[in-house]
């Protein structure tokens, strides 16, 4: 009787066991990223309550969408970045006003500073993350005492995730990152990672938006920050 109980004792962890590790997060190649926003040097006059407080970023068959809408009204910014189509898309939404720039995937969209002189040292510093065995990195920008830990993880299946990004050579999608934006740093840590479905709909906007070049985008989202 109790080797009996003991074999059922065990067939209950394994079960227990193989089925935690298959709704792991790791290795998921459609779902969504919940980043969390902190805002460094910025001067505007609104209230930083009322800007984009979070990012979301969905991702399927190497598709991904960067969203980050304002709590107040419909106002936000969108980039769409196709591999298939090589293409990266920014939407803006401000004002009832709705404009749209298409550039090349290996651009960097509009707003963000390709920081071209940032040094990034990789170390050999890893910890786990939400669930995701990460990996570390150190960005620095020359003339400044700015450092900044990057992490970043190859557990979720994104081809060349930061190819329009200025993180290039960082080699796993990136869980706790920065942008450089006009004179303001603007950081990004994961809160969650999610296994789900994502709709092909997602990655085409069916509102109608105006095309503008990269000037007046770049013009139109400095004054967005800087309000």
């Amino acid at each position: 009787m109790k080797s009996k109980t003991v074999f059922l004792t065990s067939v209950i962890i394994l079960t227990c066991l193989t089925t935690c590790k298959k709704s792991s997060v790791k290795d998921i190649s459609e779902g969504e990223i919940h980043y969390n926003i902190i805002y460094n040097g910025r001067v505007g006059s609104i209230p930083i309550e009322l800007m984009p407080g979070s990012m979301v970023v969905k991702f399927k068959d190497s598709k991904t969408i960067f969203e980050l809408t304002s709590p107040i009204g419909n106002n936000g910014i969108s980039n769409i970045i196709d591999p298939h189509e090589k293409t990266v898309e920014t939407y803006i939404r401000m004002l009832g006003m709705k404009y749209l720039y298409t550039g090349s995937i290996d651009e960097v969209p509009p707003g963000i500073d390709p920081m071209p002189d940032m040094i990034l040292n990789k170390t050999d510093r890893t910890a786990e993350i939400l669930g995701l065995e990460c990996k570390h990195a150190i960005a620095e920008l020359p003339g400044s005492d700015f450092r900044f830990d990057l992490w970043y993880t190859d557990e979720i299946a994104i081809d060349d995730p930061n190819y329009s990004t200025p993180f290039r050579e960082i080699d796993g999608v990136l869980i706790s990152f920065f942008y450089r934006m006009g004179e303001m740093i603007v950081e990004f840590e994961a809160d969650g990672v999610y296994m789900r479905p994502i709709d092909d709909r997602d990655f085409h906007m069916t509102d109608k938006f105006r095309q503008i070049s990269r000037d007046d985008m770049d013009s139109i989202i400095s004054t967005m920050m800087s309000l």
